[in-house]
C-alpha cells in the first residue's frame, strides 16, 4: 500500500498577510532610506553653508585687519638711513570741517551693510607702492568685494585686480541671508559737547570740557624708614603750569656718604593752580591728584622732555635713574604695577615723548602719580622740564559689540580699533553662520 504525501500550498489569506507585512517592511524601509538621504543631503547643505560663512569671515578679516596702514620706507641718507614717511590719503576727510582722521566708512542697509577701508600698499621691501581702497558690500543676495588704487607712486603701475580710480568688482559668495558690520564702540565716546579726548583724560585734574591741561608738581623731602632719603627738588612754577622745570638734583656718587642709603627726588603730581605752595614734607599727601584705575581699561602716561644744554645731558640710563609710577598715601610703590624708565633727550634731535600703555590686574584706589630720580654719576645738577602731562584711558582698547546699531560720530571714529562681522549664508535651504572679529589697530592718526 502506498503512502499518501499530502502537498499543501499557501493559502489565499496567508499571502495576504505576507505581502501586506512585505509591504509595512518596504514601507518603513525607503521612509528610513529617504529619512537618512534627506538628513545627509541636509548635513552637506549645513556644512558647505558654514564653510562659505568662515572662507568670508577669513577674507574680510585679511582685509580690514590693514585698515589704516599707513607708513611706510622712504630712502635716507648714511646718518639716518631708517625713515619713514606717511600717507594722508588713507584717511577719508582729514582737512574737513569735522575731521574724520579714521580710515574706514560704513553705511547701514536693510538688506546689508557695506564698508570701505583705506590702506597703504607696499613693495616687498617695505616702500610705498599706493593707497587702495577695499570695500565689501552686499546686493541682493550675493557678497561682492570691489578694489581700487586711489594714488600711485610716480612711474608705478596699478594691479588689474586693483585697478586706478575703477574698481575691480569680484563676487565673493552667492545666496547670502545677512552681511551685517559692527564696528566696535570705543571705551569712551564724544557725547556732543565734550570730545572723547578730553572724557579720556584722568590727569591733570582739570575743569570739564577744558583744552588746555596745566598740572603742578610737589616735591617730597624727608626720611621714609626704609634708608631712602628724599632731597627736596625746587619747581618752576611753583604754583603750576602746562610745564614743570624741576631743579635741585642731588648725587648718590659719594658711596661713603651714603654706605647705608640712597638720595632720591621725588615729586608728585597735583592739581594747578591750588594758591597753596609746598612748605612740608606731608603736603604731597595731602595736594597729589588721586586717582582710581579700573582694571577693566587700558591707560596711557605720556609727556615730553625737553632737551636742555646742563648738565641734565650727562644721564647715563642704566645708571641714572628717571622713572614714573603710582604711589599709595603712604608714599609705597603700588603692588604688581612698576615704574616705567625713562630719561632726558641727550640730542636735540631727539624725540621728546614719552609714553608707557599698561593695564592694572585689579583696580586700585586713591594712587597719585610721581616722578622719581636718583643720580649715580659724578655730575649731578642740571634742570628737567616735563611738559604736556596726561594720563589717559586708551579711547580705543576695548572691543565693546554690545550696541548693534551702534554709528559712531566722525569725531569718534578714529578710536574704533574693531569690527564685527555676522555672515548667514544658504545653500540648500540649510543656513550657516558666522560672528567674526576683525582687529583694525592700525586705524586713527596715532597708530
Amino acid at each position: 500500500m502506498s503512502g499518501n504525501c499530502k502537498k499543501r500550498g499557501f493559502t489565499l489569506m496567508e499571502l495576504m498577510v505576507y505581502i501586506a507585512i512585505l509591504g509595512v517592511i518596504v514601507v518603513v524601509a525607503g521612509r528610513a532610506y529617504s529619512n537618512s538621504t534627506k538628513f545627509r543631503i541636509r548635513t552637506q547643505n549645513m556644512l558647505k553653508a558654514n564653510e562659505a560663512a568662515e572662507a568670508v569671515a577669513a577674507m574680510f578679516v585679511d582685509d580690514i585687519a590693514q585698515t589704516g596702514a599707513k607708513s611706510y620706507k622712504t630712502a635716507g641718507d648714511a646718518t639716518h638711513p631708517d625713515q619713514f614717511g606717511v600717507s594722508s590719503l588713507v584717511y577719508m576727510d582729514p582737512t574737513g570741517s569735522v575731521p574724520d582722521s579714521s580710515s574706514f566708512s560704513i553705511v547701514r542697509r536693510n538688506n546689508g551693510d557695506s564698508l570701505a577701508v583705506r590702506r597703504v600698499r607696499y613693495d616687498k621691501n617695505g616702500y610705498y607702492e599706493a593707497v587702495e581702497e577695499v570695500s565689501w558690500y552686499k546686493r541682493r543676495n550675493s557678497i561682492y568685494r570691489s578694489c581700487k588704487t586711489i594714488d600711485i607712486k610716480s612711474g608705478g603701475t596699478a594691479p588689474t585686480e586693483c585697478p586706478l580710480k575703477d574698481a575691480s568688482v569680484v563676487e565673493i559668495i552667492a545666496n547670502v541671508d545677512s552681511f551685517i558690520v559692527v564696528p566696535a564702540q570705543p571705551v569712551v565716546i564724544s557725547d556732543g559737547s565734550t570730545s572723547a579726548f578730553s572724557k579720556s583724560v584722568v590727569l591733570p585734574v582739570v575743569n570739564s570740557g577744558a583744552t588746555e591741561f596745566p598740572f603742578r608738581l610737589i616735591s617730597r623731602y624727608g626720611n621714609d624708614g626704609s634708608g631712602a632719603k628724599y632731597y627736596a627738588l625746587s619747581v618752576d612754577p611753583a604754583d603750576g603750569d602746562e610745564l614743570q622745570t624741576l631743579a635741585g638734583f642731588v648725587t648718590n656718587y659719594s658711596s661713603g656718604e651714603n654706605a647705608s642709603g640712597k638720595k632720591v627726588g621725588q615729586a608728585f603730581v597735583a592739581r594747578a593752580n591750588t594758591g597753596i605752595v609746598s612748605t612740608g614734607g606731608d603736603d604731597w599727601r595731602n595736594l597729589c591728584s588721586k586717582v582710581t584705575l579700573d582694571s577693566t581699561m587700558e591707560y596711557e602716561i605720556s609727556f615730553k622732555v625737553d632737551h636742555v644744554a646742563d648738565n641734565s645731558r650727562l644721564f647715563c640710563p642704566g645708571r641714572d635713574h628717571a622713572s614714573v609710577g603710582f604711589r599709595t598715601q603712604t608714599g609705597d610703590k603700588v603692588a604688581g604695577l612698576d615704574d616705567f624708565l625713562f630719561y632726558p633727550p641727550i640730542d636735540p634731535a631727539e624725540p621728546s615723548r614719552r609714553a608707557f600703555r599698561f593695564r592694572v590686574m585689579n583696580s586700585v584706589k586713591n594712587v597719585c602719580l610721581a616722578f622719581t630720580f636718583a643720580s649715580y654719576s659724578p655730575a649731578s645738577g642740571g634742570t628737567i622740564t616735563i611738559r604736556n602731562l596726561l594720563l589717559k584711558k586708551v579711547e580705543g582698547s576695548n572691543y565693546n559689540f554690545d550696541d548693534r546699531s551702534y554709528d559712531p560720530s566722525t569725531t569718534d571714529k578714529q578710536n574704533v580699533k574693531a569690527f564685527q562681522l555676522r555672515v548667514v549664508a544658504n545653500i540648500g535651504g540649510e543656513t550657516g553662520e558666522i560672528l567674526q572679529v576683525a582687529p583694525a589697530p592700525s586705524n586713527g592718526p596715532g597708530d
